[in-house]
């Protein structure tokens, strides 16, 4: 039988169960801390003798009042969060602060205030905020502060520290004792027991009173009708609280801080500098909204927080555990360099087995096999005794033990192949077909059916039944490299490896190879819960994946849930990647434990503590080019040309803040949420003007997501040139310019045009020239000649006749070339547009029954000859097919001349003409149409021949003013000549 050792320890000696951790100056703590507060945006507030810090469970800041404001001192005693959101604050030596939205408040001697240093302050059930100073107790009303007066009967002339309880009674310690003012009441009450300079109060969960007391102890106040506990801590004390679990904690001034459970257990848990805290020397106390212990020390600052991973105190230098499930809740920790531990109970028991322990087994049984170099053994009711020497003499680590349903043991050394132990003999399996040679299992599973399951390197699983063997590899779907863990779960066969998690249902395997980072890396140990709960101890932490979240991971989804527990949950190092192994199993109780390199821990996991509150969000701070703004009011004018943007912000959940997520997004500048992780800044470069709001939202570590968030407004001014009415002045100058480009280039059109005109009449001019002075002289001459020849004969001679017709029409031929070289040389028509168009109709409207009428609408203002004749020949063309052609009755000629140009419309209500007609130009062997447009594309000018739906044709030509006109000025002086002739009514 074993007996235990009498160096039995306590499991819970130093507050195992709550993670610590511990800011002091190095980490940007402020010192020494004489008073703690929470307000209710979530921050923590730090009272110092040099100042008033805030913190948000990342970073240290220091207070600073408005601008144009200070602090009435810089050495603060005492601080009070109050509902509203406010802070107050008390400083040494007389003076009170109200820190609200912003503003700050001062109250002094004017306000009725004592000088003496403000202790504490307490808000009775009526609201009334209380304040303890060393010159006597004091009570705020309508803005000013009252002392008490005689009637109010309190005892003393200092009151060094005011509680009010859950009944609403206040408590008052001054120097002459202990005092109570019921709610309602006008006169205080005292206590009649003796007791020490109390430096705080607090209630315990059953009413109670309890007192700490700066020069003697801890203990609960003496009142007639309830009895002193006994359990009190005889030390000196500065910070006393009850958390919301009910434990007792106190602080010391030089022994650290105690904590005394609520389950009724009759000693005090400790913890002090040598453990971790930051000074013995501690404090004020704190829980927070999350339930989150905070102490303030000579040095710093601590953080106690309910642990759900909770870390066994093995002796000190222990390391590499194999861990096995032992009778009841028990569990065995063999290690390298330790003798057999057994954790039960709370108690530390070491068991008469020398180190090294590499591997640990419990069969169906309830027999514990433990092996190592050494041999191996057995642990059956109590009993601890040898099984079997090693099959090998040279020195061999057990790797893996399993036992079959069968009775035959298998075990795993560092020699090639499996080692089965049977009635008392070993057989070496050296050659297993299908695995590489000379490789020996990493893992062992004997199942339920009675099988044998191998791990191997390198990807491989061989299921050993009925003396065959399947080898499953990377062609059967596994990937997970080298195979560290096996377990029978409820209707599968998981398997754990160094780069990921697989499944085995029948003969198929599902994989989920983890990426570099992912905490299902590095598996060595896995558990399945009653509840189908998946368990894990991977390389970066302990991972719980719940029943109905599982084919989500094994898929890879990218938002499957599950839960990391890690070194931030106090999980000290890593598993065993090699041996030993396996790091996980579930105890008798339910519980679950893991093994690292450095320590065993244990989970229950139906005894997790959930963070159920949305973390407050808060904006910080917004800096511009490098230059901080201050973030007040509703909106914020930032200046012209801002372009690098730091936003900083945060999220008040002190618990486990470097788990706290966030998402962002800036809205009038990105339209999707930016996924930040844990970062707590934003960066924007060049955003450009325009208003904007950021907002930010954020998750706990629980994953508890404040959908509402935080955000601020602002906007940034636009430079001149980024301003809506530069963009109009641009849009006009661009306008304007590519206008006077349009009428420069109209202009460099129309020069050409008109020189091309001016070509073709110089042309014309020299043509008729050499028409008159050489072809219409001589043949002049020749017509003389003939009529000297014609009177030469007789009257009666034959052929005078003819002669003298002939003569005739030589003249007539003469006549009519000499009107054609008038027509080359300039344009022979007299008057105006409208005047030739009028003789030109009634000409031809003399023989018919159609009436033709021409309308001018404008000033008649002299056109360019050249231009007038093609709109004469144009204008010919068009009456002669209405006349000819269209069998119209009606005839209309408008002329419009404007100071944007000329604009002839030939209108008849004829038959019109075929649309394939127009299309096509004209009809065949007829060039009517062809030479209109000729003329038109040659003039510069635009023509439209339509035919109208209510029957006739229009023929349209439109002549730009710079081709048109003779004058050739500027386009509003001839706009000022229009305007000038329209008033003279020329």
């Amino acid at each position: 039988m074993l007996v235990q050792t009498a160096s039995a320890l306590e499991i819970h000696r130093q507050l195992s169960q709550f993670h610590h951790t511990a800011w002091s100056v190095k980490d940007g703590a402020p010192g020494q801390i004489t008073a703690l507060a929470q307000t209710a945006d979530g921050y923590l507030w730090l009272a110092t003798q040099i100042g008033l810090y805030r913190f948000d469970g990342v970073q240290f800041e220091r207070y600073e009042p408005p601008a144009g404001e200070a602090l009435p001192a810089t050495s603060v005693s005492a601080l009070h969060a109050s509902p509203e959101g406010g802070l107050w604050v008390g400083f040494r030596y007389g003076a009170v602060s109200h820190i609200h939205r912003g503003a700050l408040t001062h109250y002094g001697e004017a306000q009725g205030l004592p000088s003496g240093t403000v202790f504490g302050f307490a808000r009775d059930a009526d609201g009334r905020l209380w304040a303890a100073t060393f010159t006597g107790l004091v009570y705020l009303e309508r803005g000013r502060w009252h002392a008490l007066g005689p009637a109010w009967k309190f005892p003393g002339r200092q009151a060094r520290t005011v509680f009010n309880d859950a009944s609403g009674t206040l408590w008052v310690a001054s120097e002459q004792g202990v005092a109570f003012l019921p709610r309602g009441a006008r006169a205080f009450q005292r206590v009649h027991a003796k007791v020490g300079r109390i430096s705080q109060f607090s209630q315990a969960p059953d009413g109670g009173i309890w007192i700490a007391e700066a020069d003697r102890a801890v203990r609960a106040l003496p009142l007639p009708d309830t009895a002193a506990s006994t359990a009190a801590l005889p030390l000196p004390s500065a910070g006393l609280l009850f958390d919301r679990d009910g434990a007792l904690w106190a602080t010391t001034l030089g022994d650290g801080v105690y904590r005394l459970a609520g389950e009724g257990r009759p000693h005090f848990e400790s913890y002090r500098q040598r453990d971790g805290l930051s000074s013995d020397y501690a404090l004020p106390l704190l829980e927070d909204r999350e339930g989150t212990i905070w102490l303030g020390s000579s040095r710093g600052l601590d953080r106690f927080r309910h642990a759900n991973v909770v870390l066994a105190r093995l002796p000190d230098g222990a390391h590499d555990f194999a861990i096995v499930a032992g009778e009841g809740a028990s569990v065995l920790a063999g290690s390298r360099n330790r003798p057999l531990l057994r954790l039960r109970d709370g108690m530390l028991e070491t068991l008469p087995l020398p180190p090294p322990l590499t591997a640990a087994y419990r069969d169906d049984e309830g027999v514990v096999w433990l092996g190592g170099p050494k041999g191996l053994w057995t642990l059956r009711d109590d009993t601890l005794a040898p099984a079997a020497p090693l099959p090998v003499r040279a020195y061999s680590g057990v790797q893996a033990i399993a036992r079959t349903t069968d009775g035959t043991l298998w075990v795993s050394l560092n020699t090639p192949g499996i080692h089965r132990l049977r009635d008392g003999h070993w057989t070496h399996l050296q050659e297993l077909a299908g695995t590489r040679d000379g490789s020996s299992p990493l893992s062992l599973l004997a199942d339920r059916e009675g099988q044998l399951w191998m791990g191997f390197a390198h990807n491989r699983i061989a299921r050993m039944r009925e003396g065959s063997l399947q080898v499953f590899g990377p062609s059967r779907g596994l990937d997970v490299g080298n195979v560290s863990a096996l377990h029978e779960g409820r209707a599968a066969i998981w398997i754990g490896g160094e780069q990921g998690l697989a499944r085995l249902r029948g003969d198929r395997i599902q994989s989920l190879h983890a990426q570099a980072d992912s905490p299902f890396r590095g598996i060595s140990g896995i558990v399945e819960t009653a509840e189908g709960d998946l368990w894990l101890n991977g390389a970066r932490g302990i991972v719980r994946v719940p029943a109905n979240a599982i084919e989500a991971v094994l898929e890879g989804a990218p938002q499957a849930a599950y839960d990391l527990f890690d070194f931030l949950d106090g999980l000290p190092g890593v598993p065993a990647q090699f041996r030993p192994i396996p790091t996980a199993l579930q105890a008798g109780d339910g519980k679950l434990w893991f093994a690292t390199t450095s320590g065993v821990v244990s989970i229950d996991p139906k005894a997790i503590k959930r963070n159920p509150l949305p973390p407050p969000v808060v904006v910080r701070s917004l800096s511009v080019d490098g230059r901080m703004h201050r973030l007040e009011g509703a909106s914020l004018s930032l200046p012209a040309g801002a372009r690098n943007l730091q936003i900083g912000y945060t999220a008040l959940s002190l618990a486990i803040p470097e788990r706290v997520r966030f998402r962002y997004r800036l809205e009038g500048y990105e339209q999707e949420w930016q996924e930040a992780g844990t970062r707590r800044v934003a960066y924007y470069n060049n955003p450009g003007p325009g208003h904007y709001v950021f907002r930010v939202l954020a998750a706990n570590n629980d994953g508890v997501w404040n959908e509402e968030g935080a955000s601020i407004a602002f906007s940034i001014a636009p430079r001149y040139y980024q301003t809506p009415w530069f963009a109009l002045l641009c849009l006009a100058l661009v306008a304007g310019l590519l206008w006077v480009a349009y009428l420069m280039r109209l202009r460099s059109v129309s020069r050409q045009i008109h020189d091309r005109l001016q070509e073709r009449h110089r042309e014309r001019e020299r043509i008729a020239r050499e028409l008159h002075d050489t072809l219409l002289q001589s043949v002049q001459g020749l017509i003389l000649r003939f009529h000297a020849v014609a009177g030469s004969l007789g009257a009666s001679a034959p052929g005078r006749q003819a002669l003298e017709s002939v003569l005739e029409r030589a003249d007539d031929v003469l006549v009519e070339a000499r009107d054609r070289v008038l027509d080359l040389r300039a344009s022979h028509h007299a008057g105006g547009l409208s005047d030739v168009f009028i003789r030109m109709a009634a000409d031809l409207a003399s023989d018919t029954d159609v009436s033709c009428r021409v309308t001018m609408e404008g000033q008649d203002a002299q056109l360019d000859p050249i231009v007038q004749d093609e709109l004469v020949q144009i204008g010919r063309e068009a009456l002669l097919n209405a006349f000819r052609h269209a069998y119209a009755e009606r005839i209309e000629v408008v002329i419009e001349q404007a100071t944007d140009g000329v604009r002839v419309r030939f209108i008849d209500d004829g038959r019109g003409i075929e649309p394939d007609v127009l299309a096509s130009g004209g009809r065949h062997g007829h060039w009517g149409l062809a030479g209109m447009r000729e003329r038109a594309e040659r003039l510069g000018a635009t023509l439209d021949i339509v035919s109208l739906p209510t029957g006739g044709t229009c023929v349209e030509v439109r002549v730009p003013a710079a081709l048109a006109y003779r004058a050739r000025s500027r386009r509003w002086q001839r706009w000022l000549r229009w305007r000038r002739d329209a008033k003279d009514g020329h």
